[in-house]
C-alpha cells in the first residue's frame, strides 16, 4: 500500500447514508472538475481538518459528547477565519 510515510491504515465501518455522503463528494469532485480523490482521501482530509482545530478529546464519555465537541471546534475555527470571497467555477459557482 502506497502513501505518505508513517501513515497507518485503518478499517472503519460506516452507514449507508456515510457511504452515500462520501461517494457524493467523490463524484461532484470527479464530475466538476475531472479530479479523482478517494473516499479514503476525502476521510484523511477530515482527520487533518479537524486535527487543525487542537480540540481536545479529554474527559469525553460519550459519542455524543465526542461529536458536539467536534462541532464546536470547527464552528470556532471557521468563525476565527477572515470572511473570503467564494472562488468561481463549479456549478452555478458552489464548490
Amino acid at each position: 500500500m502506497e502513501g505518505k510515510a508513517g501513515t497507518r491504515r485503518v478499517v472503519t465501518f460506516l452507514t449507508r447514508e456515510e457511504l452515500d455522503f462520501l461517494d457524493k463528494m467523490e463524484k461532484d469532485m470527479l464530475f466538476s472538475d475531472c479530479k479523482h480523490v478517494s473516499r479514503s482521501k476525502i476521510l484523511e482530509n477530515m482527520a487533518e481538518l479537524l486535527a487543525k482545530t487542537q480540540m481536545s478529546a479529554v474527559g469525553v464519555k460519550s459519542n455524543e459528547e465526542l461529536k458536539q465537541r467536534m462541532t464546536e471546534a470547527i464552528i470556532k475555527m471557521y468563525s476565527q477565519q477572515p470572511a473570503r470571497e467564494p472562488k468561481s467555477g463549479g456549478q452555478n459557482g458552489k464548490l
